[in-house]
């Protein structure tokens, strides 16, 4: 790393007659859609929003699908449980739903793809070989995207089919633990119109025993008005496919014999899963100053799913679960600009989805480790059945104006309604209703503006709130208990939103430090007030609203750039996530990264050769509410070489190349009257190789 460092001067001087480097690092400047749901220059955000190019997630050591890219931007931690990184799970600003619910609201191409059932991300639908670029906002976003967009905003937008030209990429990797994985992208014209083609195939027997997965998507755009002045309108499909083993947590005992062995208890744990989305969208400029934009679609997932629940040490529950669902989401809104004034915008929307579940659990085991040892894996009858609906409609407003050159005022709001209702087959019904506003006010201020220096300070004050998902309010899996009646569902169908209050202050700087480098600095601090949270109560031995924390942090990103064969970055967050009420009040929320960095560095040697190396480091994680229980700091280095001629590329890549022997995570015995002492950890993969050939035609 330090080489890499160092060999920026070197750089530098050899291309210092080339072109200015301002071209190649400009993402302040970038024109971003999420963080106001309208085109806006990143730069003037009143939020703290990231962008990032297809070209360059491509590119990047260590990044070979969606969620990766995620650990190369400031105020994400990125855990696992797979032990790969193929079941990753997202930390920012203190969000993290352990696995059981998401809290960071992804869209695709502007839709939501979080799950209906508990909110969670398939990141594996969305090759890299489909992405244009990605835009994240960090922080509550509920002003404008409603639901869930607690911890923050990722848009990923497809390719851009307003390019030119024929064009076409393909890729194949093959790599440790047999490993292989291809992608394709195919732009073209069918009877005059732009299709966008994409496809991928993944296959791994994993790093552990009984952690094999499969996954294939297929994607299709067609633009339906080439040359048609004022209209853009397209429709696109996505099918994905995916099966995947669960190799469960380890005991501290089990690692010390053997990192790789599977959990005895989780040896039938696995997803058989397939879901196709259909979407539309359409934009009208009906003026210059005034554009509506209309979207739809339509989404069918079927799973089939064996998951074990841990009930302590040495006791387990596994249960089959057969689901579907059906999803809904369409939108409207209208962007006009000068609506009173020469710098002023109105963005104004409403947006409605209508969701329905099927779900049937069936009773396979429970019991402790011989009782798994001797079972066959067969699945017995059916032990709970239901059928559930969430609809959900919304209304969001956002003004924006320029009182000064350089000051922008932003101020808006979101009204959201959700109604959630489940059946069970022998049961009666249950109904819950959501209702939310949530405000936000915002200034950005320019407070340099120059040839070589550019600068911008924001502040924000949100309102924000999550519904609790329809797992945690209905969920009809039954759990055994030693007392009458002998099982029992952890669900609450009386649950209310979680809702906070967010302050957040930052800034932006783009700077040219020399005419053949240039660097950019991103900055946030933050205090989230949550209340109404939900966590597991032993009173009532359910899910119930009995928690609340503050959020407090630092997020600060550095890039720089030099000539056309060098850059470099450093990310530093710091996530402090305290107790505020209860028996562990003061104490740190456990599962929470406090400190996270990485930096990376990535110089062309000349002849096509280029050299990149990443660096995670991820510190102070409490496993326990009461702070005990302290998983172990870890640093993990990836490094890549890569060789280009003409329109091939040749990559050799190394993750963990220093071989840390490290968990991301874990939990302590999760019966709450065990003294056991007993720890469980999901360890993660050491080095691996990877050895990728990709062409573009």
């Amino acid at each position: 790393m330090f080489f890499l460092l160092a060999l920026a001067a070197l750089v530098a001087n050899t291309h210092a007659q080339e072109a200015d480097t301002v071209a190649t690092l400009h993402t302040l400047e970038s024109i971003v859609v999420t963080a106001d749901r309208s085109a806006s220059v990143l730069g003037r955000s009143a939020a703290s929003v990231s962008v990032m190019s297809g070209d360059v997630l491509r590119s990047l050591p260590g990044v070979s699908r969606l969620a990766d890219v995620l650990r190369q931007m400031p105020g994400f931690a990125i855990l696992n449980l797979d032990g790969q990184g193929l079941d990753p799970q997202a930390v920012v600003r203190g969000f993290y739903g352990g696995g059981e619910t998401e809290y960071v609201l992804v869209l695709l191409d502007g839709r939501p793809i979080n799950n209906m059932e508990m909110g969670l991300v398939n990141w594996s639908q969305i090759p890299l070989a489909a992405i244009e670029s990605v835009e994240v906002i960090r922080g509550g976003a509920s002003s404008l995207y409603g639901d869930a967009a607690v911890g923050g905003v990722l848009n990923v937008v497809t390719r851009d089919l307003s390019a030119t030209g024929e064009s076409a990429q393909l890729s194949f990797t093959t790599g440790s633990f047999r490993t292989y994985q291809a992608e394709a992208s195919v732009r073209t014209m069918v009877q005059g119109l732009p299709v966008n083609v994409f496809g991928s195939y993944l296959k791994t027997s994993g790093f552990r025993a009984h952690a094999s997965r499969v996954a294939s998507s297929v994607g299709v755009t067609l633009d339906l008005t080439e040359g048609v002045s004022g209209l853009d309108a397209s429709v696109s499909a996505l099918g994905h496919l995916r099966r995947y083993d669960v190799p469960g947590p380890l005991t501290r005992g089990e690692l010390t014999g053997s990192r790789v062995q599977e959990s005895p208890f989780f040896r039938f744990d696995n997803t058989d899963e397939a879901s196709l989305r259909l979407s539309s969208d359409v934009r009208r400029v009906l003026s210059s100053t005034l554009s509506l934009v209309a979207a739809a679609s339509a989404e069918w997932r079927r799973a089939d799913i064996v998951r074990t629940l841990p009930l302590a040490a040495v006791f387990a529950d596994t249960k089959s679960r057969e689901l579907r669902t059906d999803r809904y989401f369409v939108s409207a809104q209208v962007v006009k600009e000068r609506l009173m004034m020469r710098t002023d915008k109105l963005v104004a929307g409403l947006e409605g989805s209508f969701g329905a579940l099927d779900n049937t659990y069936y009773n396979m085991l429970t019991g402790g480790a011989s009782d798994y040892a001797a079972f066959s894996g067969e699945r017995g009858g059916v032990s709970t059945r239901g059928d559930g609906h969430r609809n959900a409609m919304a209304g969001f407003v956002q003004y924006d104006f320029e009182p000064l050159p350089r000051v922008r005022l932003i101020a808006g709001g979101r009204y959201d309604a959700i109604v959630d209702t489940y059946n069970p087959a022998d049961a009666p019904g249950h109904r819950a209703s959501h209702k939310a506003f949530s405000p936000k006010v915002g200034v950005n201020v320019a407070f340099a503006r120059s040839e070589h220096h550019t600068g911008h300070l924001y502040a924000n004050y949100l309102g924000i709130f999550k519904a609790a998902t329809l797992d945690q309010l209905f969920d009809q899996r039954l759990l055994p208990v030693p007392f009458p009646p002998f099982a029992i569902t952890i669900s609450n169908a009386d649950l209310k939103p979680q809702r906070g209050t967010s302050v957040e202050l930052g800034g932006y700087q783009l700077w040219t430090i020399t005419r053949n480098v240039v660097g950019e600095l991103t900055l946030a601090a933050y205090q989230v007030d949550m209340k109404d949270e939900l966590d597991f109560s032993f009173e009532t031995l359910s899910y119930a609203n009995i928690a609340s924390s503050r959020h407090t942090g630092i997020e600060g990103g550095l890039r720089l750039a030099a000539g056309q064969g060098f850059s470099a970055y450093a990310n530093y967050t710091l996530q402090n996530v305290t107790y505020e009420e209860g028996d562990y009040r003061g104490n740190y929320v456990k599962g929470i990264p406090r400190d996270y960095f990485n930096m990376g560095a990535s110089a062309a040697l000349g002849r096509g050769l280029q050299l990149g190396a990443v660096l995670h480091s991820t510190a102070r994680i409490f496993l326990d509410d009461a702070n005990s229980e302290p998983l172990k700091s870890y640093t993990t280095l990836d490094a890549s070489v890569m060789w280009a001629w003409r329109s091939t590329q040749l990559r050799l890549e190394a993750t963990n190349v220093l071989d840390a022997t490290y968990s991301t995570t874990g939990f302590p015995d999760p019966d709450p009257s065990s003294e056991s002492g007993i720890v469980f950890l999901y360890p993660a993969a050491g080095r691996a190789l990877r050895l990728g050939l990709s062409v573009s035609l």
